[in-house]
C-alpha cells in the first residue's frame, strides 16, 4: 500500500505514458539521450510512487544517468530511404 494520493499516482502515470517511447518511434528515439533518460526517470518515478521498489526506482535512475552522461549509447535505425 502506498502513501500517495491517488491524482499524484495519476499524474506519474499520465507522465510516463507521455514520456514512454512507443514502437512507432522507437526506431527515430532509441538513441536520443534525452528521450531514453526521461523515459526511464518517469519509470523510476513510477516504481517508487506506486510499487515502493526502491530496486527497481534506483536501477532506472542509474541508467538514466548513464545515457545522460553518454555511457550508454544506440544508434538510430538506418531509414528506409537511406539504402536507396
Amino acid at each position: 500500500m502506498n502513501n500517495w494520493d491517488e491524482d499524484i499516482i495519476e499524474l506519474a502515470q499520465k507522465l510516463n505514458s507521455k514520456l514512454k517511447i512507443n514502437h512507432i518511434d522507437w526506431h527515430k528515439l532509441k538513441g536520443k539521450k534525452i528521450n531514453r533518460s526521461a523515459e526511464l526517470i518517469s519509470a523510476a518515478l513510477c516504481q517508487l510512487l506506486i510499487s515502493e521498489n526502491e530496486k527497481d526506482t534506483i536501477n532506472y535512475l542509474e541508467e538514466s544517468i548513464k545515457w545522460l552522461k553518454g555511457i550508454n549509447i544506440d544508434k538510430p535505425c538506418p531509414s528506409k530511404n537511406s539504402s536507396l
